[in-house]
């Protein structure tokens, strides 16, 4: 009977303290509740203390979109997650800065995104991109997409997604690995884009797929999408198989990129009637673009282009030699030409191009001498390490130093040194990546013309520039010479357009 009463005994002993422990453990877990209570009122009582919680929400607001807008990566999906992350990590500072979030909607109205394949039946992804757009509310779009997936059931939703929302599009670029092109014309056929500014589409390759030899004429110019028109569209984008199957109704675009496709070439009736019905087009960019006008008769030469208002003109890597195309383009207002990844170059004079940008031109002392002749007035050249020739080639023809010195205030003598040398007005000149072993040959090239009284007035350098001439020990010298500027910032294209261009293809 002992042992059963000790036993009853420690039991009822356990239980009492085990009931006593329970107690504690729930007294212990209120008193965390309340300390974690108390300290987020201390905190928020705190924050009440600094300095920024005197801003008024739309002064806060306007802070965090500057921030946001500052984190600009190389690729979309990276944007899209530093961008991300930066509002959520910011509204989990307190109460108030996560409402001042949630309820600005132009953190939300600039979207950047990558589309993976399973798009169609991944919620996050879909959440994601439904949520950027509830919050921003109805304020413009500007809106990256990279669609990485080449399964043609994500297209869908994710067209419906975006095409809900389509009259709050501002700018639009949508990059395609794979596309199936009716689907995209039927989602984007009959939708309304009164404030699209900005639209940009390039589709690597159709469903259908297929071989790429021989090339094809493109279907058509016609317009296929937006047809109830987009009448503020001002730059335009279409490259790959978007060419010749996406053209939307608009009439109003000055900017026009055209990126060539490897299994498709313009004919000169198609390439002409698209550059005509655009009466605004002011600027003009060829990128890897095939044309083909030659017929069997010699003597049928195919009609000019007329371009009354182009004023800008790129080209990279044509697949058609420049020189058939060139002399059938009517500018008479053009004053800006660049050129990248080119060998060889020929062109008719063109007398009012007075800005020439050279990209990984790698020009030899002919080509260089067709530059002169083709663009006699040009004021401002813009070039990079390959254009190292160019610096001997502005010594050419220069008059004798002395006797560009025996006569400095002579009128003939000025006349007869702008009428010999190269490029006689250029006064400014940006070098992009100078190379070392051309500081010596480039400094002189500046003292030479200064002697010659054909100055460049504003010489451009970047850092690598800069650090070289410094290197070399020539800065003063080059600075006695001519205005040494620093010029560490990318050229946009065109000049102006005030904002990035995630997708241009050069």
């Amino acid at each position: 009977m002992s042992l059963d009463a000790d036993l009853a005994r420690h039991e009822a002993t356990i239980q009492k303290l085990e009931s006593a422990r329970n107690d504690l453990l729930r007294q212990l877990e209120e008193l965390d509740l309340k300390l974690l209570s108390e300290k987020a009122q201390y905190s928020q009582l705190r924050n009440h203390k600094v300095a920024i919680h005197a801003l008024p929400n739309e002064l806060l607001g306007l802070v965090f979109g500057l921030a946001h807008s500052s984190l600009r990566f190389d690729r979309p999906g990276h944007a899209d997650a530093q961008r991300l992350r930066f509002l959520v990590h910011t509204s989990w500072v307190c109460t108030r800065w996560r409402q001042v979030i949630l309820r600005t909607p132009l953190l939300w109205n600039t979207i950047a995104m990558t589309v993976f394949n399973g798009f169609e039946g991944y919620a996050p992804a879909q959440e994601s991109l439904l949520a950027h757009l509830e919050r921003s509310g109805d304020a413009y779009l500007d809106m990256d997409f990279f669609l990485a997936t080449d399964d043609p059931k994500d297209f869908l939703p994710f067209f419906d997604i975006i095409g809900s929302h389509s009259k709050r599009w501002r700018r639009l670029s949508v990059e395609m690995q794979i596309a199936d092109i009716p689907i995209v014309r039927k989602v984007l056929q009959n939708l309304e884009v009164p404030k699209l500014e900005h639209f940009s589409l390039n589709i690597w390759e159709t469903s259908e797929k297929g071989p790429f030899s021989p090339r094809t004429p493109y279907p058509t110019i016609a317009p296929q999408i937006f047809m109830k028109g987009a009448t503020d569209l001002c730059l335009l984008r279409l490259a790959g198989a978007a060419l010749g199957s996406l053209h939307p109704q608009s009439t109003s675009i000055r900017i026009l990129h055209v990126g060539g496709w490897e299994k498709s070439f313009f004919t000169w009736a198609q390439f002409r009637s698209l550059l005509e019905s655009l009466p605004s087009l002011e600027n003009l960019s060829l990128h890897e673009l095939c044309i083909r006008h030659n017929t069997r008769n010699p003597l049928d030469q195919p009609a000019p282009i007329n371009l009354p208002n182009l004023r800008r003109l790129r080209l990279h890597s044509p697949f058609t030699p420049i020189d058939r195309i060139l002399p059938l383009l009517s500018t008479p207002k053009l004053e800006q030409v660049s050129l990248r990844t080119f060998e060889t170059f020929e062109s008719p004079v063109m007398p009012t191009v007075t800005y020439l940008h050279l990209n990984e031109c790698a020009f030899d002392d002919v080509h260089y001498e067709d530059l002169f002749a083709s663009f006699p007035n040009i004021q401002h050249v813009s070039v990079d390490e390959y254009a190292y020739l160019l610096y001997n080639m502005l010594r050419h023809s220069l008059p004798p130093v002395n006797d560009a010195t025996t006569a400095p205030n002579s009128n003939s003598n000025a006349n007869s040194n702008s009428t010999t040398c190269p490029w006689s007005s250029l006064h400014t000149l940006t070098v992009r990546d100078l190379s070392s072993s051309e500081v010596n040959v480039f400094v002189e090239m500046v003292r030479q013309r200064k002697e010659a009284q054909v100055p460049i007035k504003t010489v451009r350098l970047d850092r690598r520039g800069r650090n070289v001439v410094r290197l070399k020990h020539k800065w003063d010298q080059l600075a006695e010479h001519t205005s040494v500027v620093s010029w560490d910032g990318a050229e946009s294209w065109p000049p102006g357009l005030g904002y990035e261009d995630p997708h241009d293809l050069v």
